[in-house]
């Protein structure tokens, strides 16, 4: 943005940084999310680049797939094509331009910080790693390693030589069609080419509530129903007293477990044609709470961009529900492949245009209040992510201020025989009040989040307000004591 970029050049360029420098959430291999870009006064866009399979690959991948790792657990990755169409509709910067951040990590390093070093240590060995990866070892004891990718830098600079379109239609997917192939993944290099195809640009959906509008990603492939569901009972609890109050608080997690029951427990839960987000909020809510399959969670990286101009963007990015998704990658390449037929597996796909999306639970989103400010808020976090953001925009709405509002001690329950709790954060009286109702009681521990939430109000007048994670991640904490 200092070069002159919008929020968008700086939401991609620090999109691609975070292929190199966060590898075991996203990266170029990875399968994508949404983007929601909120131009002022100008209705806001979500692109849809989220993984997707043939109807008639079901039949194969979904039935008989039980790998965890290896070319049979992956789809076409999508993040490259994502990324393209939101640079070439709101950008002002080239693909060569917003590139050089990611090309320098990667020939550079990074070091890497704690969930990094823990995803690695999982993976000590592979075969993968040892193609992609080469370590520098810590200079001093207790100081991070760095790791370096030459493989993904070279990869990078031919595609900011000759354009995201290289991902696609030149060697890497020449090479990656041959190794489907092999495995018996019945993925073709004619749907690899079609990926960029498969990217959707559309309005965002719009929940009202609170005099707010509520924009995220699209309704059935994401989690942005169950959101909205969460902001809709914690503004009307709100209005009857303190939704921090023990009493309040358990009965908003039961509305939650309510929601997520209907969605995923209910024959039409997940079916959004001709049901408006408000219609769909209102019959979750009321929805006896019985218990139903949720889809797996999954590992991803969230940012946030605030632009000069007030435009907002917010993106969600992932590898699959595993670190470093499908766990093998385009050798030569440096590419490292998703994991994304575990997830078109834990919930049954939404079909659309003759494809098979995943159901997933990212949730970007950018909230348009009524005294002209704006929020842009998400977070990694697999199934707690609509939870999360949900509890932060409601106590915002309800008057708590924004940093307050990410701080608050967070719940979830998606069921109405479990729920955790993040007991260091809410009152005793809270957690017993849980107890009584939920017969399963967790704790529930920040590293089950997998990164930060982040959110940035930028007010009617410019002034920028954010709200950042103050748990147990390096470097928030410490801006937030600043703050």
């Amino acid at each position: 943005m200092r070069a002159g970029g919008n929020a968008v050049d700086a939401a991609v360029a620090t999109a691609l940084a975070s292929c190199v420098a966060d590898p075991c959430n996203t990266g170029l291999g990875g399968y994508g999310g949404h983007m929601v870009i909120a131009p002022p006064g100008a209705v806001p866009m979500v692109v849809d680049f989220n993984g997707w399979i043939t109807p008639e690959q079901t039949k194969t991948l979904l039935s008989t797939a039980t790998d965890e790792s290896g070319p049979r657990v992956s789809v076409v990755p999508n993040v490259v094509a994502g990324l393209a169409v939101a640079l070439r509709s709101y950008g002002s910067k080239t693909w060569s331009e917003v590139s050089i951040p990611a090309i320098d990590l990667a020939r550079e390093g990074v070091d890497a910080n704690d969930t990094t070093a823990r995803a690695f240590s999982q993976v000590k060995g592979a075969e993968f790693v040892n193609s992609c990866f080469a370590f520098v070892e810590p200079q001093s004891p207790g100081s991070p390693f760095r790791f370096r990718q030459p493989a993904l830098a070279r990869t990078l600079e031919a595609m900011a030589e000759h354009g995201p379109e290289w991902f696609y239609d030149g060697p890497i997917a020449e090479t990656a069609s041959g190794l489907f192939a092999d495995s018996g993944n019945p993925l073709a290099s004619g749907q690899w080419g079609a990926a960029p195809r498969a990217v959707v640009l559309s309005q965002a959906p719009r929940f009202d509530v609170a005099g707010a509008s509520l924009f995220s990603a699209p309704l059935g492939t994401s989690g942005s129903a169950l959101m909205f569901a969460t902001v809709a009972a914690g503004w009307d609890l709100s209005t009857r007293g303190n939704i921090e109050s023990p009493a309040l608080a358990t009965l908003w997690a039961r509305k939650i477990a309510a929601a997520w029951a209907y969605r995923f427990g209910t024959r039409d839960g997940n079916t959004f044609h001709g049901v408006s987000p408000a219609d769909w909020v209102g019959r979750a809510l009321s929805a006896g709470a019985a218990i139903g399959p949720v889809g797996p969670g999954g590992h991803t990286c969230h940012l946030n961009a605030c632009g000069m101009d007030g435009t907002l963007a917010g993106i969600t990015l992932t590898h699959g529900p595993h670190w470093f998704g499908g766990r093998w990658a385009i050798d030569q390449y440096g590419v490292v492949m998703n994991a994304g037929v575990p997830v078109l597996k834990g919930a049954p796909p939404v079909l659309r245009d003759g494809r098979a999306y995943a159901v997933t639970n990212m949730a970007p989103t950018v909230a348009r209040l009524a005294d002209g400010s704006a929020v842009v808020v998400g977070c990694p976090g697999a199934q707690r992510i609509p939870t999360i953001i949900g509890l932060v925009l409601a106590r915002h709405l309800a008057g708590s201020p924004l940093q307050d509002a990410v701080s608050a001690g967070r719940f979830q329950a998606t069921a109405p025989n479990k729920a955790t709790v993040e007991i260091e954060r809410v009152s005793p009286g809270t957690t017993e009040a849980f107890r009584r109702f939920f017969p399963d009681i967790e704790s529930e521990a920040p590293d089950l989040y997998y990164g930060p939430l982040t959110a940035v109000r930028r007010e009617a007048d410019g002034c920028l307000i954010f709200g950042l994670d103050d748990r147990l991640y390096r470097g928030f904490g410490e801006l937030v004591r600043q703050a």
